[in-house]
């Protein structure tokens, strides 16, 4: 057998795994068996009948913070309950819990962007509902729409974001609140799943905007980036899911560095757009002089309107001004990463920031 199709492939989502109903069940046995308190790692590995080093455990501290209930992560040795989750779990009354069981099911990015594409109107045919979100929201594939449909419909109904009438069913008007007209509030800043196949740690770390009655909002100022790359890696991953967060479209240019070095003249035309170009590319020897005498030229022509992006673990930039120029981010920091992405496209105006 192919030894390719017996690697276990690896989703990144982007998402929870599970539903807002399922997830608020395993977080009310903490609250019902605990109290409500902090409780250990182990004790709720017992509570929810799982092994803490099993996918089932990550899979189920994952969904909970991914919907703002906990901060925790896998290796989190006590695990906290948010005040969101504590006013879901133990509501003061039903206007209450009609409330925040929206403002759960909408912190999601990608729930949240389903939402807004149907706001106030009537969910056309199935196959239809596919087409649109494959086209529309970025990090659902032909691989997880099928998932991703049935968990944000049935979240959905859960929340009354989507109400039934006989066999056809209707999103709600959302509240101003939860709009993202444009905009990105309440940025999640994590990854439910690995990046790649390649990568094995499902745990990666996250940091969110905290839940503020005024707070900063990250405004795109330009419509498209030219995000240019050398090969598929944790870096390019980290990047394209930065931009879909800050909801700025990008198209993606792989370039390929061959015997006479770059397409020039594909480099020149990218000039007057906007661009990240991540240099980093472990199939080349970062030691070649003609690799980095390229790099130079391609820095030349670009350095005014493209960010360049490599790993902190390269080390060995040959060109000075590229080397102070560069963003060089933590590809095992994915949180730290994001956020100095996010900063170095202020610094350029490429977006800005709106205190509300």
């Amino acid at each position: 057998m192919n030894n390719d199709l017996k690697k276990r492939k690896r989703i990144f989502r982007g998402y929870p795994k599970d539903t807002l109903k399922i997830t608020i069940a395993d977080a009310k046995v903490i609250n019902e068996e605990n109290a409500g308190l902090s409780i250990k790692k182990r004790s709720l590995g017992k509570l929810w009948g799982v092994s803490i080093r099993s996918s089932y455990y990550t899979e189920k501290v994952n969904n909970m913070r991914l919907y703002g209930l906990t901060d925790a992560k896998r290796d989190t040795e006590i695990i906290n309950l948010t005040g969101l989750c504590k006013e879901i779990v133990d509501p003061a009354d039903q206007g209450q819990l009609s409330r925040v069981l929206k403002e759960a099911a909408l912190i999601p990015v990608p729930f949240k962007q389903f939402y807004e594409l149907y706001d106030s109107k009537k969910l056309p045919p199935y196959e239809s509902i596919k087409r649109l979100v494959l086209e529309k929201i970025k990090i659902i594939t032909k691989d997880t729409i099928d998932e991703f449909l049935q968990i944000v419909i049935s979240n959905g109904l859960f929340s009354n974001l989507i109400s039934e009438d006989g066999d056809d069913m209707f999103v709600s008007q959302l509240d101003n609140n939860f709009s993202l007209s444009g905009k990105v509030d309440n940025i999640d800043l994590s990854f439910s799943e690995g990046i790649n196949n390649d990568v094995e740690d499902t745990d990666l770390p996250m940091n969110k905007i905290s839940r503020l009655d005024t707070r900063p909002t990250l405004l795109p100022k330009t419509n498209q980036i030219n995000l240019m790359y050398f090969e598929n890696s944790r870096i390019f991953e980290i990047v394209k899911s930065t931009l879909n967060l800050l909801g700025i479209e990008f198209s993606q240019q792989k370039i390929i560095f061959g015997e006479s070095g770059f397409d020039f003249d594909f480099i020149k035309s990218q000039s007057e757009l906007y661009s990240i170009f991540i240099l980093n590319n472990n199939n080349l020897n970062s030691e070649n002089n003609k690799y980095w005498m390229h790099i130079g030229m391609v820095f030349g022509h670009l350095n005014e309107k493209c960010i360049f992006i490599d790993s902190k673990s390269n080390s060995n930039i040959e060109i000075d001004d590229l080397d102070s120029e560069v963003l060089k981010i933590d590809d095992d920091n994915i949180s730290e990463s994001k956020l100095l992405i996010i900063l170095r496209l202020l610094e350029r105006n490429i977006i800005e920031v709106n205190i509300k």
